[in-house]
């Protein structure tokens, strides 16, 4: 007759070396894609902020593109465009997927705004300078970014 004893051969069990090897291995196994969960999560989120701020630059163009005759244009060259858009006093709020005026959106994580310049030498060419800023760009010691791009007016 055939026992488990004679199939298996041995049956003492588990020691508890056998048993703390096992655990350090789930341990090591699972912190390296709890780690690789948060990288992962922290990339997906600047990549989010990156398009929304991407989607905004290109709405605001876009915006002043199709009609730079209906906004105030300034006129003084005395003062650059850094020291008119001071970062504590932009008007627009954004966030991903919203725009609205700062007042109105306090959690918003970002802020904008810009000046429209006319190009002393080339007639109906405008300077757009765009000053945003966001949260998690001011964490990584960046305060604003600045974009600076032409539109023409029609």
């Amino acid at each position: 007759m055939i026992s488990f004893k004679n199939i298996f051969g041995n049956n003492r069990g588990q020691t508890i070396v056998e048993s703390l090897v096992g655990f350090a291995l789930i341990a090591v196994v699972g912190s390296a894609f709890v780690g690789g969960m948060i990288a992962l999560r922290n990339t997906t989120k600047d990549t989010v902020i990156m398009s929304s701020s991407e989607k905004q630059i290109s709405d605001i163009a876009e915006n002043i593109k199709a009609g730079v005759e209906n906004y105030q244009v300034n006129f003084d060259y005395s003062e650059s465009a850094g020291a008119i858009l001071d970062v504590n006093n932009l008007p627009m709020a954004w966030d991903s997927g919203r725009i609205a005026p700062r007042e109105a959106c306090k959690e918003c994580a970002g802020t904008y705004g810009y000046t429209i310049q006319p190009y002393e030498s080339y007639r109906g060419l405008y300077k757009v300078t765009l000053r945003m800023t966001h949260k998690t760009w001011a964490e990584k010691g960046e305060p604003f970014r600045d974009y600076i791009f032409v539109v023409s007016a029609k």
